[in-house]
């Protein structure tokens, strides 16, 4: 039945669903993660260390993913990396103060040489044309934003009648439940291409695909910018309570089901670079929102808007996969979570300082540079209509 009704066949459905409890796993803290981090002791540019850590461990772990696909098989490389990960979860939970996080930090961020694999086998489970954004769309933004209906409300919950710590612990669990999902998906072989070596700068020197990379690194650097301290603002100058803030994430995943579904109802949208636009957008609403409410309901309608990230942030996947050849799209993916990484590894640094400063300026700092984000999006579409035609008959093609 769940086959019939996401109609993604049998790998990708069960990558659905493993990547529901591996983003629970991520959304029962997520939300929470620089108030944990808070609790142990550490000031704003601390926090905006510790998170920044995180992305630089990923730049690390990232760097040899794509020969480590080229020799280990898919599954064998997706399940260790996410078995890893939530061993450095737990660990994180057993932090005594802020600097003790860094060993969980460094290991959790070993389970990021999974995704690489991960989007290549989604790539090649789904075929081509609109049927592959569809499933991009179902596993990277749909499959998260059900997990974090319900997670970041658990947690928030967990946090305020136990404790922040109980939260990590339960993050392990559910991220290796993942695994053992991902672990009932064919095996997959090593990949095996003719002609020259398959390298990074294989990839980067066609136009497209280095357009494609530097446009998600300048969104993600920017989105982490504004939505870092989110949390953190609403405790320190709304006084808004930890339960309630685990509430709001919950919201953001309610947003970003909103906003998939426009995506794949609303054919303009189905453009990946549109519905990239359109998640930008929703956040440069959800930090205007935060700048001026007042009251609660306006933080409501803020994380609302806030699941434009997700959307954004997946939709790049689908972007990358219309432009690539497919004896790339293992480096090519490799390179998006690169730089990804490398964007949410600068900006808690900037983030932090510049919340110490004032807490507002993070977030006025990234609503300022949203337009930039908005016209090279649309210096890219237009550049790419006219380096090769776009195939409209694949986009528009319905499931």
């Amino acid at each position: 039945m769940v086959r019939l009704s996401l109609g993604l066949g049998r790998d990708n459905t069960r990558i659905f669903l493993g990547m529901i409890f591996n983003e629970g796993g991520l959304g029962i803290y997520q939300t929470l993660w620089p108030i944990y981090i808070a609790s142990l002791g550490a000031s704003p540019p601390q926090i905006g260390l510790v998170i920044g850590l995180l992305g630089l461990c990923r730049l690390v772990y990232l760097v040899p993913s794509g020969m480590l696909g080229d020799r280990i098989p898919p599954r064998t490389l997706i399940v260790s990396a996410r078995l890893v990960a939530a061993f450095g979860t737990f660990l994180l939970g057993l932090a005594q103060s802020w600097w003790h996080l860094i060993p969980g930090v460094f290991i959790m961020s070993a389970g990021t040489i999974a995704f690489p694999a991960l989007s290549s086998t989604i790539a090649e489970r789904a075929g081509n044309g609109w049927a592959r954004t569809r499933a991009f769309t179902l596993i990277y933004t749909v499959a998260p934003s059900a997990a974090f209906l319900v997670t970041p409300t658990l947690g928030g919950f967990i946090a305020e009648h136990v404790n922040l710590r109980a939260l990590l612990f339960i993050s392990a669990g559910l991220t290796a439940t993942g695994a053992a999902i991902f672990s009932t998906i064919e095996r997959g072989s090593v990949s095996t291409q003719e002609g020259p070596p398959v390298t990074y700068r294989s990839a980067l020197v066609e136009r497209p695909i280095r357009l494609h990379l530097l446009l998600m690194f300048a969104t993600i650097f920017v989105l982490t910018l504004g939505v870092t301290l989110a949390p953190n603002f609403l405790q320190d100058i709304h006084a808004v309570s930890i339960e309630r803030i685990g509430w709001l994430g919950s919201i953001a995943a309610i947003g970003s089901a909103l906003l998939g579904l426009v995506i794949s109802r609303v054919a303009p949208f189905r453009r990946p670079l549109a519905g990239i636009a359109l998640g930008i957008t929703s956040v440069a609403g959800m930090l205007g929102l935060l700048l001026t409410g007042r009251s609660f309901i306006w933080f409501v309608f803020a994380y609302l808007l806030r699941g434009g990230f997700m959307v954004a942030w997946s939709t790049f996947y689908a972007a990358l996969g219309e432009v690539t050849p497919d004896r790339l799209r293992g480096r090519a993916y490799a390179l998006a979570e690169l730089l990804a990484g490398a964007g949410m590894a600068v900006a808690p640094f900037v983030a932090g300082w510049l919340y110490g400063w004032r807490p507002q300026a993070p977030m006025v700092a990234a609503l300022l540079t949203i337009p930039l984000l908005l016209l090279a999006i649309a210096t890219v579409a237009r550049l790419l209509r006219t380096d090769q035609p776009p195939a409209p008959t694949l986009v528009e093609e319905h499931v």
